[in-house]
Parts: structure tokens; C-alpha cells; sequence
């Protein structure tokens, strides 16, 4: 005789099923949480900013000047450096992850001040333009591809040429060459007009201040022709030019600043599409912060304090807010300064960075950072810093946040 069949226990089913519905759901929950957390985490900036310690590349003797760029086939920044003790540059071939080789040296002949990169011939690959301050020239280094590069290219400029900028002021589609001339209150613009690249068989000269130091290019009112600032250090004024669609300048306007402007930086500071100004001023130990009326005016400067002599400023958002932050060099302590956006193109005081001692000590060498410069060495979206030192060596600090 067959016995009857056992029921089934739906109940326990339905419990077994109500559990698993119950975890998937949570599961997907927490996922979601976790998700929205990592978004809002990132939607914060980093406050204070972090840096890694440097790690330290020696240079040779007198590193002043410095820049980075693609200088060979792979994708990774490389950086350059300036050594005016022994006229050299030396560039540090990166490995993409924020470590560099030791430097290959290339000979410059001449003593260098500055050192730009740019493409200056449209073949992709990163060019070296240099002020040769004892020939009273600027030299053009043309990349050939596998480290090696074409032998300069010189061209004449003015008396003691320092700092340079390269834009398109005449609308060409070709790229012109801008030099202060330290000794004799001027700048050079050498235009390309032959619709041949380096040609550069035009130039003009245009009064500055007196022992005019640095410039840089930007259009300050937004009629997309490239005008220029400068900075004056004896006079303690910036000097800016506005483009009159031409490329060709006439008139200049004086702006006073605070005590021996040097170094200068141009960038949109406050997000309302205007670019603004940074200059350091090497005696008062601070940086000036000018913003633009929106009609290429600056009335007005924020002053900040650095805490030591200072030459070189550079502009970069370095956490991630859409805002730029400014990194300034000072000369005469082991320390750069951060100065954070309050997202507003008002700064918030120094944040201190550690760099290396300058061991040489006024006897020697008196400089300690001379020069700065940025860009994503390790390839993690986030902009890192690069610095000369007065202990002839280069410095590295990767951005943490």
C-alpha cells in the first residue's frame, strides 16, 4: 500500500526565499551607499592639501629654470631643467609613475635664464626655447624624436633677454616668440609671417618697466587675440599690452604692485571666464593676486605672504575643484607655498611643503627654490610639483589627495 505523500513546507520555502530577497536587497543598498560615498568623497577637495615627501635627482650646478614635456615617443612627462653653472639643460625622462631618470645633459654653450616648451613646428613633439643671456639671443632646440634634438637655432633679440612666452598675436596660425629684455626695459616679439615655421623673419620691440623680469601671455579681454603683462622689478609695476587685433601693440599700461615684482603667472581665479594675474614681489616677500573687471582692467590686488624672497609662481588646481590654486617658490627658505582657492579667487594663507636645504649657504649658492613647475608625473589625474633647489638638485612631491 502507498503512503501518502509528505507535504511540503512552504512556509519554510517562502522564509528560506523572503531571506535571500532580503540580502540581495540590502546587498544592492550598500552598494549604492558606498557608490554616493565615493562621489561625495571625491566632490571634496582635499583641505589641507597633501604631498608626498620629495624625492630628490641631482642636477648640475646653479639650477634656475624649469619645465616639463613630452620629449620622447612615450606618453609619460618628462621634465627639463636649466643649469646655469655649467650651460647645460638636463631633462629627467619619466617612467609614467612619477619616478624620472637620472638627467641626459645637453650642451647649451651660453648661460641660460629660462627655459619654454612648446610644439614649435606642429610635429607633436615637445621643443625647447631658451634666452641665451650672454649672446643676447634666444635658441630654439627641435625635438627629432629618440632624446635627441637639432642643433640650436638662434635668432637676436634684446639686451639681457630673461623670461619667455610663446602665442599666435597675429592670428596666423603660425607661432610667435615673445623676450623680455632685462637690460634695456623691454620685449621682443619675433613674429612668424612667412608661412614657414621658425622663420621668425619680423620683429618688434616695445618699452616695460626698467629691469623687466617676466611675462606672460593670456587674453585678458576675451576678444580671443593674445595680449601680454610684465613684470618690472625696479619700478614695482606690472606693464600690460592689449592686443588691437593686429598683433602689433601701441599702447601700455602701467600698474603699480607691491616692492620688485618677478615672477608672473595668468589664469581665470574666480571661474567667471576673465583671466587674472599672479606676480611675486621678491623684497616685500609676497605674492599679488590682481583680478580682472572683465574688461582687461585690474584696479585692484590681494596681497599674500610668502615669508621669504621669491621668484617663481605658478597656477594649477591642485584639488580638484575646478578652482586654481597658486604654488609659489621661496627663494630663501626650504619650503614652497600653497595658497588653496576658497572657490572664489580669494586665498587662503600658505600651506608649507618641505623642499631640500640649501647645504651651500650664502658662501656658495643663494638661492634655495628657484624655480616651479607642475604636471601629472604618475598618471593619476592629480597635478604634482617640481622644483629647483639650491642644493643643486631637483625635487619631486606627488599630489596625495
Amino acid at each position: 500500500m502507498q503512503e501518502p505523500p509528505i507535504p511540503e513546507d512552504h512556509s519554510q520555502k517562502e522564509t528560506i526565499l523572503s531571506t535571500k530577497c532580503q540580502f540581495l536587497l540590502w546587498s544592492w543598498v550598500l552598494i549604492l551607499i558606498s557608490i554616493m560615498i565615493s562621489v561625495i568623497a571625491t566632490d571634496i577637495p582635499c583641505n589641507p592639501i597633501e604631498f608626498s615627501n620629495y624625492t630628490s635627482y641631482p642636477t648640475q650646478s646653479y639650477p634656475w629654470s624649469i619645465s616639463n614635456g613630452y620629449f620622447d615617443e612615450d606618453s609619460f612627462l618628462d621634465i627639463i631643467v636649466v643649469n646655469r653653472g655649467n650651460t647645460s639643460i638636463g631633462i629627467y625622462y619619466g617612467f609614467g609613475n612619477g619616478t624620472f631618470e637620472s638627467p641626459k645633459l645637453y650642451n647649451t654653450a651660453y648661460d641660460v635664464a629660462y627655459v619654454f616648451v612648446r610644439d614649435m613646428n606642429n610635429d607633436n613633439k615637445s621643443d625647447i626655447v631658451l634666452t641665451y643671456t650672454d649672446t643676447n639671443q634666444i635658441a630654439i632646440f627641435i625635438n627629432k624624436g629618440n632624446q635627441n634634438f637639432n642643433s640650436p637655432i638662434t635668432f637676436p633679440v634684446g639686451n639681457y633677454p630673461y623670461w619667455i612666452d610663446v602665442s599666435d598675436f597675429n592670428k596666423n596660425n603660425l607661432l610667435d616668440v615673445i623676450v623680455v629684455n632685462d637690460r634695456a626695459a623691454s620685449v621682443t616679439i619675433l613674429y612668424d609671417y612667412n608661412y614657414s615655421n621658425l622663420s621668425f623673419s619680423f620683429s618688434k620691440t616695445y618699452p616695460c618697466g626698467n629691469d623687466v623680469t617676466g611675462v606672460s601671455v593670456a587674453d585678458f579681454n576675451n576678444d580671443s587675440y593674445p595680449d601680454f603683462v610684465t613684470t618690472d622689478y625696479s619700478d614695482n609695476t606690472i606693464s600690460l599690452y592689449i592686443n588691437p587685433k593686429n598683433g602689433i601693440f601701441n599702447h601700455k599700461k602701467k600698474i603699480y604692485t607691491s616692492i620688485a615684482p618677478w615672477g608672473i603667472a595668468t589664469a581665470d581665479l574666480n571661474n567667471d571666464n576673465f583671466i587674472d594675474i599672479v606676480n611675486t614681489n621678491f623684497v616685500s616677500f609676497t605674492i599679488s593676486v590682481f583680478s580682472n573687471d572683465g574688461h582687461g582692467n585690474f584696479n585692484k590686488f590681494d596681497t599674500y605672504y610668502i615669508g621669504g624672497t621669491t621668484m617663481s609662481v605658478t597656477l594649477a588646481d591642485l584639488n580638484n575643484d575646478t578652482f586654481i590654486d597658486i604654488i609659489a617658490a621661496n627663494r630663501a627658505d626650504n619650503f614652497i607655498c600653497i595658497f588653496l582657492n576658497k572657490q572664489n579667487g580669494i586665498f587662503e594663507t600658505c600651506q608649507r611643503f618641505i623642499t631640500e636645504w640649501n647645504i651651500y649657504g650664502d658662501t656658495d649658492v643663494d638661492f634655495n627654490v628657484s624655480a616651479v613647475t607642475t604636471g601629472d608625473f604618475n598618471g593619476d589625474n592629480k597635478i604634482d610639483i617640481a622644483l629647483c633647489t639650491g642644493q643643486y638638485n631637483m625635487n619631486v612631491l606627488l599630489n596625495l589627495c
